[in-house]
């Protein structure tokens, strides 16, 4: 009776520890992928029209082009990708944009952009987190109708490194943001 016993106890803790970790179709897949590269830490395929990064050395452009992306925009204040573009066959966009005085206007401007822009596009600023987040936040919420929960809960993503005690503006930023008029903006833009 006693081994009985045992025998049940140790198949039923088999397959409890089974259950336990056995991924369930419930498991959330991530809205985002890593891209493996040497020349990269920070890069991100968002969507098939959306890649963020930080910003990339000339080889890490010759990546880009491999990954068949079309178009870079640059959110530094340094136009600092034109001689790493030569030769290869992607479009350039300077936009400049400063972490600490982003507005809704700028916002507008970098999203518009995005749009007009050859597909698929990267974007970056110097370590691919305050600026390109912010933007990836608001691209999330007015293309791909994310709520602002769910492209701030990304935005603060430890994988994407926001340095929040620099740039405490952003967040309220985007909790502010009138997405229906931005939607609005960039159809009219069409």
């Amino acid at each position: 009776m006693q081994t009985t016993f045992k025998n049940n106890r140790v198949i039923f803790l088999f397959m409890l520890s089974v259950v336990c970790f056995v991924p369930t179709s419930h498991a959330q897949e991530l809205p985002f992928q890593q891209i493996e590269s040497s020349h990269f830490h920070n890069l991100y395929k968002l969507n098939d029209n959306l890649y963020r990064s930080e910003q990339p050395s000339k080889k890490g452009m010759k990546d880009l082009e491999s990954l068949g992306i079309q178009s870079v925009i640059n959110f530094r204040r340094k136009p600092t990708d034109e001689q790493k573009l030569k030769g290869l066959d992607l479009e350039l966009y300077n936009l400049p944009l400063k972490a600490g005085e982003l507005d809704v206007d700028d916002i507008f401007t970098a999203l518009q952009t995005i749009q007009q822009a050859e597909q698929p596009v990267l974007i970056h600023c110097w370590h691919g987190s305050d600026r390109t987040g912010a933007i990836v936040a608001a691209s999330r919420m007015v293309f791909e109708n994310w709520s602002k929960d769910k492209a701030i809960a990304e935005f603060t993503d430890k994988r994407f490194g926001y340095h929040k005690k620099m740039y405490p503006n952003l967040i309220p930023l985007l909790e502010s943001l009138d997405v229906a008029l931005l939607k609005s903006k960039l159809k009219a833009e069409l």
